[in-house]
């Protein structure tokens, strides 16, 4: 219903076509301290982990505007 091709997406999990590049990218996050989800990333190097209020985003984001 929303567009996707099914027996498309079907056939690309089979193959696993996109399996190490996945991989690649749950090692990099790892790696960055992402244990939850959500996890939020702010300019490529702010962690916002976990579900948070719109208070804690508000707070975190001003504290990132001023160091920056």
């Amino acid at each position: 219903s929303i567009g996707l091709d099914y027996q498309r997406a079907e056939k690309i999990l089979a193959s696993k076509q996109y399996e190490q590049d996945v991989r690649e990218l749950q090692r990099k996050y790892q790696s960055s301290g992402i244990n939850s989800v959500p996890a939020v990333i702010v300019n490529n190097k702010h962690l916002i982990s976990g579900g948070q209020s719109a208070e804690v985003f508000e707070q975190a984001l001003r504290e990132i505007s001023l160091g920056s």
